[in-house]
């Protein structure tokens, strides 16, 4: 983090650099023409090389930094960088021995004196990305320009006192700037590492709430399954026993309240364990499930029809009386009649006995099935194949 707050300064300070370089070139063109008739011109021209050569090598070594090098090289930066503005201040105080050594004392003193103090003063404030840097080019000034001020002490009484006045409130203006620099740097970098932590914890965040998202999908389709499982007959894909039992409990407080008419049917496959002993079980499994469809698909919407144990199956017909009830089964019971299986090559038929009985309004599911049930059981001893319906109670 360190590392990182001492490369945005530096950037910050070799941009200020340049910034101030190219303005100390034009206020040495300016110093040099307003001094072009009363210095002489030797003087003028080494002094504009001497200033030209320093800050342009100022601005070649500013540039040769970047991010690709090791942080142990910014202080090395650093320091030439303030070494180059001290040789900068010295030719910029020498303009007091150059410029002002054949002027008018009268009127060539003011300009000289007001002239170098703006340029010392806004120089300084533009070389203040850090303190010590300003440090530095104000002193190499103040040393240089000290001593020819005191040894025309009267002359230029007035100035020194203004240059002093000036020197400080740049050293203020340079320290406090250097600070606002560093905590600009601070929070840019600070902000950019928790925008990158938030950026990861939202990334996270994502990656977790897709997990949970899937996962909950996947608990939904297993919440579903198991559902089926519980209410669906694995085999042929009707209802099951249990389901169908609750199903009818339901519905019968409503058939109680409006005395609504309706009727349970059982039956049975005729012969069922001889299929099983000729053509085996998976040909039996395969009997059961063309049933079971075609049971289904006769059936009315609102009927249930359920796999009652083993080759047994209960019908729940609601508002439906005894004589509808004949109706839809003697369908069924000719359908499964027609129909043929083909196992193993072979064409088989089979055929199914039926048992009906209407539900009493006070009476129970259990009561109702027990007596389809005992009309199933007349179907068989009847010779199969039939319907026989039980009357009510």
């Amino acid at each position: 983090m360190q590392d990182a707050i001492d490369f945005g300064l530096l950037e910050i300070y070799l941009q200020q650099s340049r910034i101030a370089v190219y303005c100390s070139l034009i206020l040495a063109l300016y110093l040099a023409a307003s001094f072009y008739l009363v210095a002489a011109r030797e003087n003028i021209i080494a002094w504009i090389l001497c200033i030209f050569f320093i800050n342009i090598y100022i601005i070649y070594t500013s540039f040769q930094f970047n991010h690709d090098l090791p942080s142990y090289q910014i202080k090395f930066f650093r320091r030439r960088q303030h070494f180059l503005h001290i040789l900068s201040g010295l030719a910029w105080g020498s303009a007091f021995f150059i410029l002002a050594a054949p002027f008018d004392a009268e009127a060539g003193s003011y300009r000289v004196a007001s002239v170098v103090a703006v340029v010392i003063a806004l120089s300084a404030a533009s070389k203040a990305p850090s303190f010590k840097g300003l440090v530095a080019f104000i002193v190499s000034v103040t040393c240089v320009s000290a001593w020819y001020l005191f040894a025309n002490f009267e002359t230029f009484a007035w100035w020194f006192f203004g240059l002093f006045g000036l020197i400080t409130v740049t050293l203020m203006f340079g320290w406090l700037m250097s600070q606002h620099v560093r905590s600009q740097v601070e929070y840019r970098l600070l902000n950019v590492g928790y925008v990158e932590e938030l950026r990861t914890l939202n990334d996270k965040l994502a990656k977790t709430n897709e997990s949970f998202i899937k996962r909950n999908l996947e608990l939904q389709d297993t919440q579903e399954q198991l559902k089926m499982l519980a209410a669906n007959d694995v085999l042929t894909g009707l209802f099951n026993r249990r389901y169908i039992l609750e199903r009818i409990e339901e519905k019968l407080p409503e058939v109680r309240r409006y005395q609504l008419d309706c009727c349970f049917v059982l039956l049975d496959i005729d012969h069922f364990k001889d299929v099983n002993d000729n053509y085996g079980h998976v040909a039996g499994d395969e009997v059961l499930k063309a049933v079971s469809q075609l049971l289904s698909n006769g059936v009315r919407q609102g009927d249930i029809v359920a796999r009652y144990g083993g080759e047994e199956f209960l019908l729940f017909l609601p508002m439906t009386d005894l004589e509808a009830a004949q109706i839809l089964v003697e369908r069924l019971r000719l359908a499964l009649e027609k129909h043929e299986h083909v196992v193993d090559n072979e064409s088989l038929k089979v055929t199914a006995s039926f048992g009906i009985a209407q539900h009493e309004i006070h009476d129970s599911a259990d009561r109702t099935i027990a007596r389809a049930d005992k009309a199933l059981y007349e179907a068989k001893e009847a010779g199969r194949n039939c319907i026989v319906t039980v009357p009510n109670a």
